[in-house]
């Protein structure tokens, strides 16, 4: 899996962390907005593997969290981190600002979701619109 630090660097704005060592290749990046949004992007570069999660501050547990498989590369450009799959199609496309959304491509992606997260779900979209 192919991916520039210094570009992770600009997008995340921090180093990430290093589990275990540097060589075993993996990772951690998070990022918070403005609005109490958690992005968390964990990657396994010698297996070719991530991870992406959202939480937000006033709500237990995830938003989102799921896992990708045959990654081949990570970019981050012009505010956004691309996930592209082995056929160098983009996977997943997550817009940093003005706040994190997400715009999958390609194949199914399964959300880690339960009918309690959809309502928290809801109500963030409600604080967003102004109705919250």
């Amino acid at each position: 899996m192919k991916y520039d630090e210094y570009e992770m660097l600009e997008l995340f704005e921090d180093e990430p962390v290093v589990m275990i060592d540097y060589q075993t290749g993996m990772f951690m990046y998070s990022k918070d907005d403005d609005h109490g949004f958690h992005l968390l992007l964990t990657m396994s570069v010698h297996e070719s593997k991530c991870s992406v999660s959202l939480s937000y501050k006033h709500f237990k547990g995830l938003i989102f969290n799921f896992d990708l498989e045959d990654i081949s590369q990570i970019k981050g450009e012009n505010d956004r981190l691309k996930i592209l799959g082995n056929d160098d199609n983009t996977e997943v496309e997550i817009s940093f600002k003005p706040h994190f959304s997400l715009k999958k491509e390609g194949k199914a992606i399964t959300l880690t979701k339960s009918s309690n997260r959809m309502k928290q779900i809801d109500k963030v979209n409600k604080i967003f619109e102004g109705r919250g």
